[in-house]
């Protein structure tokens, strides 16, 4: 398969959360090898499938993204492969999972809160956000679910905002669906909470307004008025075509963009217009799945982030950005 194609291409048994290190003690052992039973020499017994399950995906990057990580590891890791699976139905998920190889998967819309039936255990991030990004199977054949897309959102912002900032000033999510949902979760672990974190879901305001009450925090249908404003996270579709209000970008907030494609949006030309930083849908997009990475073969994410990050910034710049100039 070309980079182009890669690039183009419920009841839980147990509901217990898990850390992050709780999960990589369940699949790793001491020197950071799969608990397989079997040993590390390279072997076709020990080739792992990985997936990303969703619709669409036949644009996703993750393949391109894990694969290359895979490579660059080399020995029994250049034999793994992930690959997108397009499907919007459980059942086929639940025959790939079930395969002895299955390695792991990603998982996108519109399956993050459908697939609690292959769930053998939950994360605390999992049980707080309440959906799924990230399946993990354990030595064990037990399935645990998690969800990376908060630290996607964290992790690039958080140079940019320091505690002693965060904690005098606001931050505002737009939007209220499952990436929202995420975002709440990220800026809450930033520091922002109670009457200084914001829901806004402008084109429907009530399930702002249920979201903001499930998570403690404000919402409102409208920021323009809002104040010391440090922080802007839109989790909206390419098709609302948001942009912020004036009075919101005059004050240079953090601007964070959860879309990767168009590579070009109204939220982002005002952003760069008014001097924000911004935090872009591909810098979330490796940073979560540098996480998945480490949950899967618990390498950590820093032997690999090098590597990665050149190759889905080079086949982004290739396949969007230069594609459009």
């Amino acid at each position: 398969m070309s980079q182009s194609s890669i690039f183009k291409t419920c009841v839980c048994v147990c509901a217990v959360g898990t850390t992050a290190a709780g999960l990589v003690s369940l699949l790793f052992d001491k020197n950071d090898s799969i608990k397989t039973g079997t040993t590390n020499k390279p072997s076709t017994n020990q080739r792992k499938l990985f997936y990303i399950f969703g619709s669409p995906v036949g644009k996703s990057p993750s393949p391109l993204m894990h694969n290359t990580g895979f490579n660059h590891l080399g020995g029994r890791f250049s034999e793994n492969f992930y690959e997108a699976i397009d499907t919007i139905n459980p059942k086929v998920v639940s025959e790939y999972v079930k395969d002895p190889k299955f390695g792991g998967a990603s998982v996108t819309i519109p399956l993050k809160e459908k697939l609690w039936d292959l769930v053998d255990q939950k994360s605390d991030a999992v049980l707080a956000i309440g959906a799924l990004n990230t399946l993990i199977p354990t030595k064990d054949g037990r399935i645990i679910a998690d969800n990376t897309d908060w630290k996607g959102i964290m992790i690039p912002l958080k140079p940019y905002l320091p505690s002693t900032l965060v904690q005098k000033t606001k931050g505002v999510i737009v939007g209220a669906g499952g990436t929202a949902r995420a975002a709440i979760y990220a800026l809450k672990q930033l520091g922002y909470s109670g009457d200084r974190l914001i829901v806004c879901n402008p084109r429907t305001p009530s399930k702002g307004d249920a979201l903001a009450r499930e998570f403690k925090c404000e919402s409102t249908p409208d920021i323009e008025n809002l104040k010391e404003v440090t922080c802007v996270v839109c989790t909206l579709p390419p098709a609302a075509k948001y942009v912020a209000p004036t009075s919101i970008l005059e004050q240079k907030p953090v601007i964070l963009e959860a879309i990767y494609l168009p590579p070009v949006t109204p939220l982002g030309e005002a952003a760069a217009k008014f001097g924000c930083k911004s935090v872009k849908g591909l810098d979330m997009l490796i940073a979560q799945g540098l996480e998945q990475f480490e949950l899967w073969t618990g390498v950590d994410k820093a032997e690999v982030k090098a590597p990665i990050d050149k190759a889905v910034r080079e086949m982004y710049k290739a396949a969007y950005i230069d594609k459009s100039l």
